[in-house]
């Protein structure tokens, strides 16, 4: 996996775009991840040199949730 999008309501996006600048778990994701929005989508991109961590992925979904 290099590539994916969530796509979600204004509202949701806006909490995810909130907790990868804010959050524990979103700042790990960051770490490994290129992010950008566009409208009610969220487009990620695997860094260079990066391999993804499905336990911060996992963690990440799991937080961002509560």
């Amino acid at each position: 996996m290099r590539e994916f999008k969530i796509s979600q309501q204004t509202d949701v996006i806006d909490d995810i775009i909130s907790h990868l600048e804010n959050g524990v778990m979103g700042l790990t994701m960051a770490e490994d991840w290129h992010y950008r929005r566009e409208g009610n989508i969220i487009y990620f991109s695997l860094k260079e040199g990066r391999v993804p961590r499905l336990d911060v992925i996992l963690w990440f979904g799991y937080l961002t949730n509560n």
